[in-house]
C-alpha cells in the first residue's frame, strides 16, 4: 500500500545466492581450462588457471588485528563489484593514507598488491586513476617500507605507465618517476631487478590470457571485457619495448634472452602482428623494434626471422599512421642487420606492388612517418637485392612513382607538411642516384643516357607542366630542384664532375629552362599564373643555395685523392661565397631575356601592362649593374633604358607607376651626377601624371637626394611648388597617409634652420590644411591636420619660412578649434593637447603678436562661440582654459608690470565684453527672477520694479555667457592650496616641479572685480530662476554649471573671494536689490568649517550688522532666502528685527511670516510658541482697525495701477500673512478678523476685476495671486468645517458667507480669470510670469462654486452659457496643462446643472413621437461637436497609419501630445456627462454619438496611442496591466504624466462607463481589427473592470426590495434571485473572459410559480445589459423595476414587450385610441418609420 519496494535479501560479501539455473549457464557459456599433471615438474605444484590474476582475484575474507575496522572496512569495499563503491572506498583510502603514520599503514602494506593488481586493470577509468593516486601516495609515505613488495607491484606499475587513460597513465608514470629519482641509472637497475617478473608478466598477458580469462569472477559485459584485454596487451607490449630500452646497455642478458624465447616461440604472440586493433599492432611493431636494435638479442628471433622478414615487408604499405613508423623501422634494421634480408620475399611480386600503390596514393598521407626512411631503404637495394628485376628498371619504376606523389593532385588536399617532407624524399633520392651514378669511374654510356633521362623526365618536365598548373607542389618543386641544380654547379667548380655528367646535365637543363620560358611567354596572351610561376622559378634559382640540405641526411662525396670521405655538416644559413655560378652567367641571360619580354609587353599591353611591370621590378631587385641594365634595349645605353621605363609612365597604374619609379631611381646613381639632375628636371619633373609627381617628389625629399644644391633648386621651381600644393589639397579630401608623408618631409630643416620649399609654398600647404579645422564635418581629418599643423608651426615662424599673414590666420583657426573641441571619437586628447600648445607657444615665443586688430578678432571668435556653441560641463573646461591662457601668454612678455596689467584688462575685456550679457540685460533678468519668486511666494519684492517682462531667448545667451565669463576668470584667479612640505627628504620637490600658481593673477583691476560682481548676480539669479521655474534641460544644465563656478569661485582661498564678499555687503547696504539680497548667502562661505551652523552664524551676523544700520529691507529679504536653510526655531520674537517698527506693513507682515514658517514646520509645538501666534494676530487685528481710519490702507475696490507700488506691496504681504494664519490657526482669529477676511475678501475681488487688465504690472498680479490664495484657503476651511461640528462663532461667520458674500466672489473670482485668460494678448517676454500666474489660480477654480458661475451666466448676455463652453473648449487646447485640467475640472463641475437641464426638457418632450430627433438639437453634447470635428482632422493622420498590423508598429510617427491631450481631455468630458447622466438621458447621448460616428475615431485613436510593447503582445499577457488602471485627480494634474498612461485610463474609462457604445463599436469593426481589440482587452482590460464590477456589487450596501443578489467573483458569476409573493425567479449572469466587449450570458434557474415566462424574463435582462451603457447592476435595477411593474399591474409595450424602456426607463404612455394599448414613445416612433405608416401596431387604425 504505497510502502518501499521490497529488496533483495542480502548475503554476505554480497555473493548471489546458489542458482541451479545460472550454473548451468555458466557451464554452457564458458570454456574449462585442464592443466595436466606436467606441471608439477616445473613448479613443484599445480599451475592455476589464470596464473598471477587467482590471487589477485581470491581478496581476503579475514584480516589481521592490528589492521582497525576502519580500514578493514574500506578494503572490504575495495572487493565489491559496484565502481562506485569502489571509487569512494580509494578516496577513504586516499584520506586514510594522508592521516595516518607510517607505522599505521604497514599492516596493508602485504594486502597492498593484492588489490592493486586487481584495480589497475579495472574496467572503469576513474578507479584506475585513483588506484595509481593510492599507489603514488603509499610510495611517497611508506617509501623503504614498500620494498618487499616491490617486485609485485613493479610489472603492474611499469604497465600502467601505458595505461589508454591519460590522467591514469600520467600519475604512475609520475609516481614511478618520483620513487625513482635517485640517479640516472635508477630505472634500469629496478627493471634488472624486476627482470624475471616482469617478463612473467607480459608474456603470461601476451601468450596466456583471453578476454574471458581476464573477466572470470567479474560482470562485464563483452565490449568491457574485450576492452580490457586490449588495454592489457598493449600495455605489456609497450613495457616491453620500455624494458628492452632501459636494459639494451646491459652486459648480462641471458634472464632477458631466456624469458623473450619463451615469449617469441610463441605462435599467439606472432598473431597479434595482424591484429585489427592499430594500437596493438603498432605496440608489437616496437617491441620487434626494439629487439632489433639490440645485436645481443638478434640470436633470440633468429630462428624466426623468415617470419619477421615477411611480415615486416607484408605491412610495409599501412596506411596506419601510427602502426607505419614502427614497421618501417623494423624494415631498415632488417635490411641493415641482415645482408640476405631480400632472400624469403619475392621483390617483384610481394615489395614493389605495395611499394609502389604506397608511392602513388601519396603514403597514405602518412608521409611525415614514411619519407625520411626512403633514402636509407633506397641505399640498401643492390642488384643483388632485387633478385631477376633490372636495377635501373627498379629506380625508374621507383622515381615514377614518387614522381606521381610530388606532383598530383590529391583530394582533398595533402597538408603542406607532407608535401615539403615528400619533396625532400624525392629530390635526396634522385641526387643519391645521381650522385652514385657520378661516382662511378667505369660507369657505361647507358647510365649517363639513363641520368639524363632522370633530369628530363623527373625534373624538367614536372617543371613544364608545374609553370601552367595551379598545383600546390610548384614552390617546393622550384625550391628543390634549384637546389640541385646550384648542387651541380658547385660540383663543377670543385671539379668533382666525374666524366662531366654534371656538366652535361646542366647544359641540358639551361637550354631546356630557355625553350620553356620563351615559348610560353612569346604568346600573345599570357596566362597570370604562367608569369608568377616563371618569376618563381627565376627567383629560386637566383637564391638557389648549393648546400641545401636536410640537417638529417649527409652525402658522401668522392675526392679524386680519397674515395670515399663524409662532407662536413652543412648549415641552413645562406652565405655569399655559396652563391651558384651560373646566377652570373645563365641565370643573368635568362633574366634580361625575360625583362626584354615583359618590357615590349607592357608597351603594348595597355591596360594590363601593371602585372608585366610588377615581374620586371621583382627581376631587376636580382641584378643591379651597370651592364645589366644597359642590356635591356638594344642600344645598350643607360639613357636608353630611363627612356623606355619613362615611357611607360604614361599608361600605368599608380601601383606599376611606383615599380617603375623605384627602378629609374636605381638606374639614376650610375649615371654622371650632372646628367642624372639634367635628367630628372628636363625628363621627369615635366611629366603630367599625379601619382608619378608624387613618387618623384617623395624620392628629391628623400635622403641622401635632398641634400643636394641641384635638387633644392628644383624643389624651389613653381612647378614643384604647384604640385606639393595640390598634393596639400588631396591630402585633406583623401587623407592618403603616403601624401601625409610627403607634405612632412618638406619641413626637413638644414643646418642653417631653412627648409626645402619657399614660403609661397608652405602658405599654400598651411591654407590647405588648416581648412578642416573650420569644417567639423570632416571628422577623420580633423585631428591628421590638427597634429600636422601643430608639429610644423615652430618651423614656420621662423627664418621667415611663410607669411605673417596665413601665420595670423592658421594661428586663429587653431584658437578657435582649442575653444570649440573637446577630446571625442575623431579627436584624441594628444592631439588637442598638441594644438593648443602650439598656439599657445607661438605666442609665448613671441611668433605671433597679439595687436589690437587680432584682439578684437579673437574676442569676436569668443562671441561666435558663445552664441552659436552648446557650452557644457564636458567642454567649458577646455574652454575657460584656452581663454586663460590667451591671456597669460599673449601678455607673459611684457616686461613692464603696469602695461601687463593694463594690456590684461584690454584683453580680458575684449574676450569678455558681449551684447549677450549687459547690465541692461542682467537687470531685467534679475527682476523676471524676482518676479516669479514672488509670485511662488519665496520672497517678497521688497524693491519696486516696472516690470519683469523678458524675452526666452535672451536668457540661455545671457546664462552661457556668464558662466564661460566666470569660468575664465576663475581659471586666472583661482589659487591652489600651496604644497605640504614633504615628510620624507627623499620627496623634496626638483626642480622640474611646476607651480599651479604660477600664471594666477596677483594683482586685480575693478574691470575684473565687477564683472565677477556681474557673473554672481547672474548666477544669483540664476539659482532663483531654477527653484521656481520647470526648464528645459539645456537651460537647467547650463544654470547649475553657472551655479556650481560660484560655488567653487567662493570656495577658494584667494584673498579676491573676500574683496568679494565685502562688495556684496555694501552694494546689499547701499544699492539694495532683491537678488543682491539672496547674493548674502554666499556670505556663509566665511563659516564653512562650522558645519550646519553656517546658516544660523550667518543669520546672526546679517541681523546684528543690517538692523543696526536701519537696512530692514534688506534684512528681511535676505531672511526669506535663508529661511530654509535654517534650522527649526532659529528666530523668535527677541529677534532684532522684531524690536524695530518699521513704517512699512510689509516688513512686519513678512517678518510675522518667516516667524510661522520657521517655527511651525515642526511636528511638535512648544508652550512659547503660542505668543507668536497671539503676535501675529494681535498685527493682523491692529491693521485692520487702521482700515476703518484710512480707507485705501488695504486698497479696498479700487484700480491698483494708480497705487504706489510699495503701499500695494504692504497689501500683499498682509494678505499673504492672513492667508497663512487662516491655515495654520483658524481658531484663533477673532470676530474682527474673520469680518477682516471676509469683508476684505469681497472688496479686494472688486479691485481684482477693476485691475486685472494690467496683469502685467507686477504689482498687479502680486495682489491678484493673493487674493485668490486667500480666497481657497478660506474655502478649504469653510468645506471642512461643514464636514463636523464647529463652534457658535464660526457658524455665524460661514452662514454669513454663504448668504452674504460667496455668490458675488464667486462670480468675480470667475469673471476675472474669464477676463485675464480669454483672448489675452501676452507678450512672450511675459509668457513666463503669465504661466505662473495662472499655475497660482489653479487651486482657486478647483475651488470655486460653479452653481453660481452657471446661475450667472445662464442670464447674463456678455458671458452666456455658449460663451462659458466655448471659453472652457478652448482651454483645453491651452499649452499650460494646469489651465487644460482647470478646464477639465470646470467642465465636469458645471455638467451636474446642464444635465439637469437636458433631463427636464427630455421630460417634456417625452409624450412627443419626435421628441429623439427634438432633443439631439439642444442636449448638452451637441456643444461639443464643432470642437470634436476639429480634432478629427487633427488625428486623423494618426489613424490612417495604423490599421491594426503589427508591422505597422515600427514605423509610427510620435504622436503630438498636446493635440492628443486636448482631444482626449474632451472626451474624458464627454464620458464624465455620459456617466453622470440617468440612464434615458444617457441614451439619448450615446445615440448622438452612434449617428454621428465619433466613437469611432475616439476608439481607434486610443488604440493607436497605447504603449507599442503592449501593442505587439496583444496576443498574451506580457506586460503588467497597470497602465490601464484607474488615474486619480492628482495623477491627472502631473504636467508630465505620459500620454499613453492616460491613453490608456481613458480606455478602461470608457468600456467601465459606456460598454454598448465600445460593444456596438467592437461588432462593426474588420475581423482582423475585432480579433486584435478582443485579445488585448481580455489580456489587459477585462479583469480590471471585472473585478471592480463584482466589488461594487457585493459591496453595495442598499438592498433592493423583491430582489437578492451574490457574487462569485472565481467564476465570474451574479446570482440574483427575484421573488414576489408565489413567484421565484432565479437568473445567473456569466461575465465573458472579454467582457465588456462580450455580451454576458443569462441562464434562467429555477422558477416556481408566477406568471412571467422565464425565457422572456431572460431575453429582457439580456438585452438590458447588452444595450445599456452602465453596469451590471444597473441592468439588474433596471429589469427588476420592469418586473415589479410587471407584476404591478402595468401593462407593457405591444412592440417592445417591456413595462420600462431599455434607454429611456419610461413607462407605456401613448394610448391608441381604438384598442387603448399603451406604447413607448420612442418604439411607437420607430415603428412608424420601420413601416412607413402611422397605423397602430395592434389595430391597424390610425394613430
Amino acid at each position: 500500500m504505497g510502502g518501499k519496494t521490497k529488496q533483495a535479501p542480502r548475503t554476505k560479501n554480497n555473493a548471489k545466492p546458489s542458482s541451479s539455473s545460472r550454473t548451468a549457464e555458466l557451464l554452457g557459456s564458458s570454456t574449462p581450462i585442464f592443466v595436466g599433471f606436467s606441471a608439477q615438474s616445473d613448479g613443484g605444484g599445480l599451475v592455476p588457471f589464470a596464473p598471477g590474476f587467482a590471487s589477485a582475484e581470491q581478496m581476503p575474507e579475514s584480516f589481521d588485528a592490528a589492521i582497525s575496522p576502519q580500514t578493514q572496512i574500506v578494503l572490504r569495499k575495495l572487493s565489491k563489484k559496484d565502481p562506485m563503491t569502489k571509487k569512494k572506498a580509494l578516496q577513504e583510502l586516499l584520506e586514510l593514507i594522508e592521516q595516518s603514520e607510517v607505522d599505521g599503514l604497514k599492516s596493508i602494506l602485504p594486502l597492498w598488491p593484492k588489490y592493486y593488481l586487481n584495480l589497475a586493470s579495472d574496467p572503469e577509468h576513474t578507479v584506475r586513476e585513483l588506484t595509481q593516486t593510492v599507489l603514488q601516495q603509499l610510495m611517497g609515505k611508506c617509501k623503504k617500507a614498500m620494498a618487499p613488495y616491490l617486485k609485485l607491484l613493479v610489472p603492474v606499475w611499469l604497465g600502467s605507465r601505458f595505461d589508454t587513460y591519460a590522467p591514469a597513465a600520467s600519475i604512475a608514470s609520475q609516481s614511478f618517476g618520483e620513487t625513482f629519482a635517485g640517479s640516472a641509472n635508477r630505472t634500469r637497475e629496478v627493471c634488472l631487478h624486476c627482470q624475471v617478473e616482469i617478463l612473467e608478466y607480459a608474456t603470461r598477458n601476451l601468450t596466456f590470457h583471453t578476454a574471458a580469462t581476464l573477466s572470470i569472477g567479474k560482470s562485464l559485459t563483452p565490449e568491457e571485457a574485450e576492452q580490457k584485454y586490449q588495454r592489457v596487451v598493449i600495455s605489456s607490449l609497450k613495457l616491453l619495448s620500455f624494458f628492452l630500452e632501459q636494459t639494451a646497455q646491459t652486459e648480462d642478458l641471458s634472464q632477458v634472452k631466456e624469458g623473450l624465447t619463451t615469449l617469441v616461440t610463441h605462435q599467439k604472440f606472432w598473431s597479434l602482428a595482424k591484429h585489427k586493433v592499430p594500437p596493438i599492432k603498432a605496440a608489437w611493431f616496437e617491441c620487434i623494434y626494439h629487439v632489433l636494435q639490440s645485436v645481443a638479442l638478434l640470436e633470440v628471433i633468429s630462428s624466426q626471422k623468415t617470419q619477421l622478414i615477411t611480415i615486416c615487408f607484408q605491412f610495409i604499405d599501412d596506411s596506419d599512421p601510427v602502426v607505419a613508423p614502427h614497421i618501417w623501422g623494423c624494415v631498415l634494421l632488417l635490411q641493415n642487420n641482415y645482408d640476405d634480408w631480400f632472400v624469403p620475399i619475392n621483390v617483384r611480386k610481394a615489395l614493389l606492388p605495395k611499394l609502389s600503390s604506397l608511392l602513388r596514393n601519396g603514403f597514405n598521407r602518412n608521409a611525415q612517418a614514411i619519407c625520411p626512411n626512403l633514402l636509407p631503404f633506397l641505399s640498401k637495394i643492390t642488384p643483388a637485392s632485387l633478385q631477376d628485376l633490372d636495377v635501373y628498371e627498379f629506380y625508374q619504376r621507383f622515381f615514377d612513382d614518387l614522381k606521381a606523389a610530388v606532383t598530383e593532385k590529391f583530394d582533398p588536399p595533402l597538408a603542406k607538411s607532407d608535401c615539403s617532407v615528400m619533396h625532400n624524399a624525392y629530390f635526396e633520392c634522385l641526387r643519391f642516384l645521381l650522385q652514385q651514378i657520378n661516382n662511378k669511374k667505369d660507369r657505361e654510356a647507358r647510365e649517363d643516357e639513363f641520368a639524363m633521362n632522370m633530369l628530363r623526365t623527373n625534373i624538367l618536365e614536372p617543371i613544364s607542366w608545374l609553370l601552367k598548373s595551379d598545383s600546390a607542389h610548384v614552390k617546393n618543386f622550384f625550391q628543390h630542384s634549384s637546389a640541385l641544380v646550384a648542387f651541380w654547379d658547385r660540383q663543377i667548380n670543385n671539379k668533382l664532375d666525374n666524366g662531366g655528367l654534371y656538366r652535361k646535365l646542366l647544359n641540358e637543363f639551361w637550354t631546356r629552362i630557355f625553350e620553356l620560358v620563351t615559348q610560353d611567354l612569346a604568346a600573345e596572351e599570357v596566362n597570370e599564373q604562367l608569369l608568377s610561376h616563371v618569376l618563381l622559378l627565376v627567383q629560386d634559382l637566383h637564391m638557389a643555395n648549393p648546400s641545401l640540405e636536410s640537417p638529417s641526411v649527409k652525402f658522401v662525396e668522392q675526392d679524386p685523392c680519397e674515395k670515399l670521405e663524409k662532407s662536413e655538416p652543412t648549415t641552413p644559413v645562406k652565405k655569399a661565397q655559396e652563391q651558384a655560378a651560373f646566377i652570373q652567367k645563365e641565370l643573368k641571360q635568362l633574366v634580361v631575356k625575360l625583362v626584354r619580354i615583359c618590357l615590349d609587353k607592357a608597351s603594348t599591353k595597355g591596360g594590363s601592362s601593371c602585372r608585366y611591370i610588377e615581374q620586371v621590378r621583382t627581376l631587376t631587385k636580382m641584378f643591379t649593374d651597370v651592364e645589366f641594365y644597359k642590356s635591356l634595349t638594344e642600344r645598350g645605353e643607360l639613357r636608353a633604358s630611363l627612356d623606355k621605363f619613362v615611357a611607360l609612365l604614361g599608361q600605368l597604374k599608380d601601383e606599376a607607376c611606383e615599380s617603375v619609379v623605384e627602378i629609374l631611381f636605381e638606374i639614376l646613381p650610375l649615371l654622371e651626377p650632372e646628367e642624372r639632375f639634367e635628367y630628372i628636371q628636363k625628363k621627369l619633373l615635366m611629366l603630367p601624371q599625379h601619382r608619378v609627381q608624387n613618387l618623384l617628389l617623395h624620392r628629391l625629399l628623400s635622403y641622401p637626394l635632398c641634400t643636394e644644391p641641384a635638387v633644392r633648386q628644383m624643389l624651389s621651381g613653381p612647378d614643384t611648388c604647384s604640385v606639393i600644393a595640390r598634393i596639400a589639397a588631396e591630402v585633406v579630401v583623401d587623407n592618403d597617409r603616403e601624401k601625409l608623408n610627403l607634405l612632412h618631409k618638406c619641413f626637413f630643416q638644414t643646418d642653417s634652420g631653412d627648409i626645402l620649399i619657399n614660403a609661397q609654398t608652405v602658405d599654400n600647404i598651411l591654407l590647405a590644411m588648416s581648412g578642416p579645422l573650420e569644417q567639423p564635418v570632416a571628422e577623420d581629418m580633423v585631428e591628421v591636420c590638427g597634429s600636422f599643423i601643430a608639429q610644423i608651426m615652430p618651423v614656420i615662424c621662423t627664418n621667415a619660412n611663410s607669411s605673417l599673414g596665413v601665420r595670423q590666420q592658421v594661428f586663429l583657426k587653431l584658437f578657435r578649434f582649442s575653444l570649440e573641441h573637446q577630446p571625442e571619437d575623431y579627436l584624441s586628447e594628444d592631439t588637442l593637447w598638441e594644438i593648443t600648445t602650439c598656439w599657445q607657444d607661438a605666442l609665448s615665443s613671441k611668433d605671433i603678436e597679439i595687436d589690437d586688430e587680432m584682439l578684437r578678432t579673437c574676442g569676436g571668435i569668443v562671441e561666435d562661440l558663445a552664441k552659436t556653441m552648446e557650452v557644457n560641463a564636458y567642454n567649458l573646461d577646455g574652454m575657460a582654459e584656452a581663454m586663460a591662457k590667451f591671456v597669460t601668454c599673449s601678455t607673459e612678455n611684457i616686461e613692464d608690470e603696469e602695461k601687463r596689467a593694463d594690456r590684461i584688462d584690454e584683453t580680458i575685456a575684449a574676450l569678455l565684453s558681449s551684447p549677450l550679457k549687459t547690465a541692461e540685460k542682467v537687470k531685467n533678468f534679475e527682476n523676471h527672477v524676482v518676479l516669479l519668486e514672488s509670485l511662488a511666494g519665496t520672497v517678497s519684492a521688497g524693491i519696486e520694479f516696472a516690470s519683469g517682462s523678458l524675452e526666452p531667448s535672451e536668457i540661455y545667451p545671457l546664462i552661457q555667457r556668464s558662466t564661460i565669463n566666470l569660468a575664465t576668470l576663475n581659471k586666472l584667479v583661482f589659487k591652489f592650496p600651496s604644497p605640504q612640505p614633504p615628510n620624507d627628504p627623499e620627496d623634496e620637490l626638483t626642480e622640474d616641479y611646476c607651480d599651479p600658481n604660477a600664471d594666477v593673477l596677483k594683482k586685480w583691476s575693478e574691470p575684473l572685480i565687477a564683472e565677477l560682481m556681474q557673473c554672481i548676480r547672474v548666477a544669483g539669479a540664476a539659482k532663483s530662476w531654477l527653484e521656481v521655474s520647470d526648464l528645459p534641460t539645456a537651460t537647467e544644465e547650463q544654470a547649475l554649471i553657472l551655479v556650481d563656478k560660484v560655488h567653487d569661485f567662493m570656495s577658494n582661498t584667494s584673498e579676491l573671494v573676500g574683496i568679494i564678499q565685502q562688495r556684496l555687503r555694501q552694494d546689499a547696504v547701499a544699492e539694495p536689490t532683491v537678488i543682491g539680497c539672496r547674493l548674502l548667502g554666499y556670505l556663509i562661505y566665511q563659516y564653512v568649517d562650522f558645519d550646519e551652523s553656517a546658516p544660523i552664524l550667518l543669520h546672526e551676523d546679517l541681523s546684528e550688522s543690517l538692523v543696526d544700520k536701519g537696512a530692514l529691507k534688506t534684512y528681511v529679504m535676505a531672511l526669506q532666502y535663508l529661511l530654509p536653510e535654517l534650522s527649526k526655531r532659529s528666530i523668535g520674537l527677541s529677534a532684532a528685527i522684531m524690536r524695530t517698527e518699521p513704517p512699512e506693513i510689509w516688513i512686519k507682515a513678512a517678518v510675522f511670516r518667516a516667524l510661522i514658517l520657521n517655527n511651525f514646520e515642526a511636528e511638535i509645538n512648544e508652550q512659547s510658541d503660542r505668543n507668536i501666534i497671539v503676535s501675529a494676530v494681535q498685527f493682523l487685528t491692529a491693521i485692520g482697525e487702521r482700515q476703518a481710519t484710512q480707507k485705501d490702507l488695504l486698497h479696498y475696490n479700487v484700480e491698483l495701477s494708480k497705487q504706489p507700488y510699495e503701499s500695494v506691496l504692504n497689501t500683499v504681504e498682509y494678505i499673504k500673512l492672513l492667508t497663512e494664519v487662516l491655515q495654520r490657526f483658524p481658531y484663533e482669529l477673532s470676530i474682527k478678523n474673520w469680518d477682516a477676511i471676509r469683508i476684505g475678501l469681497s472688496s479686494w475681488v472688486l479691485t481684482v476685476s477693476k485691475s486685472v487688465a494690467q496683469f502685467t504690472d507686477p504689482k498687479t498680479c502680486l495682489f491678484l495671486v493673493a487674493v485668490n490664495q486667500l480666497f481657497a484657503a478660506l474655502i478649504q476651511f469653510i468645506r471642512s468645517e461643514k464636514q463636523k461640528s464647529s463652534t457658535e462663532l464660526l457658524k455665524n461667520v460661514i452662514d454669513e458667507w454663504d448668504s452674504l458674500f460667496a455668490r458675488e466672489v464667486n462670480v468675480v473670482l470667475f469673471k476675472s480669470y474669464y477676463q485675464l485668460t480669454h483672448e489675452a494678448s501676452v507678450e512672450p517676454g511675459f509668457q513666463a510670469c503669465y504661466e505662473a500666474i495662472l499655475e497660482r489660480l489653479a487651486p482657486t477654480l478647483e475651488l470655486l462654486d460653479y452653481s453660481f458661475v452657471y446661475a450667472f451666466c445662464k442670464s447674463n448676455s456678455k458671458i452666456s452659457l455658449d460663451h462659458l463652453c466655448n471659453f472652457l473648449f478652448k482651454q483645453l487646447y491651452s499649452r499650460q496643462h494646469s489651465v487644460r485640467l482647470g478646464a477639465v475640472y470646470a467642465l465636469r463641475q458645471l455638467t451636474a446643472h446642464f444635465v439637469a437641464d437636458d433631463i427636464e426638457l427630455n421630460e417634456r418632450q417625452s409624450e412627443s413621437l419626435d421628441a429623439a430627433a427634438t432633443i439631439t438639437k439642444w442636449h448638452f453634447l451637441n456643444r461639443f461637436e464643432d470642437y470634436l470635428t476639429r480634432y478629427d482632422a487633427l488625428i486623423r493622420k494618426y489613424l490612417e497609419e495604423f490599421t491594426f498590423k503589427l508591422s505597422e508598429l515600427e514605423d509610427l510617427e510620435p504622436i503630438d501630445r498636446h493635440d492628443a491631450l486636448s482631444y482626449l481631455f474632451l472626451w474624458d468630458c464627454i464620458i464624465n456627462a455620459c456617466a453622470k447622466s440617468p440612464v434615458a438621458l444617457r441614451s439619448v447621448y450615446t445615440n448622438w454619438l452612434n449617428d454621428n460616428k465619433y466613437e469611432e475615431n475616439f476608439l481607434h485613436f486610443l488604440f493607436r496611442g497605447m504603449p507599442v510593447d503592449i501593442l505587439k503582445n496583444h496576443g498574451a499577457k506580457v506586460h503588467s496591466n497597470g497602465v490601464y488602471k484607474e488615474l486619480t485627480w492628482t495623477q491627472m494634474k502631473d504636467p508630465k504624466l505620459p500620454l499613453d498612461r492616460y491613453v490608456c485610463h481613458l480606455y478602461t474609462e470608457v468600456l467601465r462607463k459606456l460598454p454598448a457604445v465600445v460593444r456596438r463599436w467592437w461588432n462593426t469593426t474588420p475581423s482582423r481589427q475585432k480579433n486584435f481589440v478582443d485579445n488585448l482587452t481580455t489580456n489587459y482590460v477585462s479583469s480590471l473592470i471585472c473585478t471592480e464590477e463584482l466589488k461594487a456589487i457585493a459591496n453595495r450596501k442598499e438592498k433592493h426590495e423583491n430582489m437578492q443578489v451574490t457574487v462569485h467573483s472565481s467564476t465570474r458569476e451574479v446570482l440574483a434571485v427575484y421573488a414576489i409573493d408565489e413567484a421565484r425567479m432565479e437568473l445567473v449572469i456569466t461575465l465573458a473572459p472579454n467582457y465588456p466587449l462580450g455580451a454576458v450570458k443569462v441562464e434562467c434557474g429555477k422558477q416556481i410559480g408566477g406568471r412571467a415566462s422565464s425565457r422572456n424574463v431572460g431575453m429582457q435582462l439580456t438585452i438590458f445589459l447588452t444595450h445599456q451603457n452602465g453596469t451590471i447592476y444597473d441592468g439588474l435595477t433596471m429589469w427588476k423595476n420592469n418586473l415589479d411593474k410587471k407584476f404591478e399591474g402595468v401593462e407593457e409595450c405591444y412592440v417592445c414587450y417591456t413595462v420600462i424602456h431599455q434607454d429611456t426607463c419610461q413607462l407605456p404612455k401613448l394610448t391608441c385610441k381604438t384598442c387603448k394599448k399603451k406604447f413607448h414613445g420612442p418604439c411607437l416612433y420607430k415603428w412608424f418609420t420601420t413601416s412607413s405608416k402611422s397605423t397602430c401596431p395592434i389595430c391597424r387604425n390610425v394613430f
